[in-house]
């Protein structure tokens, strides 16, 4: 028998899974995202970056619908998504982890996890309240699929702790848990390195490599930490004052001399 290889599709022959068309967003008299525009490819990992108010988690905002776009269009596996409410948004298959973490402080590490299982049950109440066979089977998976989740993130010897027990880089990894909990094939990570320490960044490097691998994920990463972005993006986009100045591969980023003056050469920033 001859042994077969898998081969890795192009990334110019995968389908796009976000396409964003000439998108805009105005505060008032302040433009904060001017003409953005992506093409996103299914398994692709870009990097999103430049300085501070440089409009990346806006970008995330009007992605989720946190923010209305003033102007353009967003489309999501084919989908016009560019009005659609954050929850239809979720349920389509987005999910996201925020640059200020939040997660629900009064839960333990288990319960921040399943209640983004609960979202998408489909047992109604009354199957809930007479605990019918189906809802007790939805149960069953979620607590199988949250345990399985806490281990795939290393989190799952700490299941029982309030969630604001957990040092700051755990935490991070718990955000990450909960976003795979919506089961995503577009999962948004807006500085999932901030507050860790460079073995930790490492670890986190690593799980963001896996759980694309695994959940066949197409990620988006707005990072300051550029260790970070170089060692696992594909592909980067800069932007500055709203505006796309740069975009390709880490080695092409690292060289251009726009993105060096507006961003890298610019010293380290706070996030």
């Amino acid at each position: 028998m001859i042994a077969t290889q898998t081969i890795q599709q192009p990334t110019s022959e995968k389908k796009t899974i976000l396409r964003m068309e000439h998108v805009t967003k105005r505060f008032g008299g302040l433009v904060a995202v001017s003409d953005f525009n992506l093409d996103l490819k299914e398994g692709e990992l870009l990097g999103l970056i430049g300085p501070n108010g440089a409009g990346k988690t806006t970008i995330f905002n009007l992605i989720t619908h946190v923010f209305p776009v003033t102007e353009g269009k967003i489309e999501f596996m084919g989908r016009d998504i560019t009005k659609l409410k954050t929850d239809k948004i979720i349920r389509l298959g987005i999910a996201r982890t925020f640059q200020n973490i939040r997660l629900f402080g009064s839960m333990t590490v288990k319960e921040n996890i399943m209640t983004a299982f609960h979202a998408h049950l489909k047992s109604d109440l009354f199957s809930a309240v007479a605990f019918l066979p189906n809802y007790q089977r939805e149960e069953e998976y979620i607590h199988s699929m949250t345990w399985e989740l806490m281990k795939e993130v290393g989190i799952e010897h700490l299941a029982d702790y309030k969630a604001t027990s957990l040092p700051y880089g755990l935490q991070r990894k718990l955000e990450i848990a909960r976003a795979l909990a919506t089961n995503p094939k577009l999962l948004l990570l807006d500085e999932p390195a901030a507050g860790m320490n460079p073995d930790e960044t490492l670890e986190l490097n690593k799980l963001i490599l896996d759980i694309r691998e695994k959940f066949k994920l197409t990620i988006i990463v707005i990072e300051h930490d550029m260790k970070v972005i170089m060692n696992i993006c594909e592909r980067i986009i800069v932007l500055d004052h709203g505006v796309t100045i740069a975009e390709g591969t880490p080695e092409e980023i690292q060289k251009n001399p726009v993105v060096i003056k507006a961003y890298l050469g610019a010293g380290d920033e706070d996030a």
